[in-house]
This record gives structure tokens, sequence and C-alpha cells, in this order.
């Protein structure tokens, strides 16, 4: 992920700040796909991805 996407992404959350990677953010990638990413100095890291489904339970 590019730093101009994330400024772009309208559908991120943040999650706080890590000494070592920076600002930590939930970013919405896609239907159903997240990542969470670090921004630090302008650069993007992406430390997880994963993949949310909906629980029969909810349906």
């Amino acid at each position: 992920m590019t730093y101009e996407s994330f400024k772009r992404n309208s559908q991120k959350e943040y999650l706080g700040f890590c000494e070592q990677k920076g600002y930590i953010y939930s970013v919405k990638l896609d239907a159903g796909k997240h990542a969470v990413v670090a921004l630090r100095n302008g650069q993007v890291t992406v430390l997880i991805t994963y993949t949310v489904q909906a629980s029969p339970i909810f349906r």
C-alpha cells in the first residue's frame, strides 16, 4: 500500500501509536478484507491482512 492510497482511503481507523512502527491504523481494503498498517515518516508498512466473514448467527 502506498502513502497516497492510504491517504485517499476514507475507511481507516486509528488504533494507536507504537514506538517502533509509528501510527497504527486499521484500513478496509475491499469487501470483507482489512489490513493493519503502520505509518511512519510517510512510509506505510502492512503489518497484517485479514478477512472478515459474516457469522451465520447474525444473518
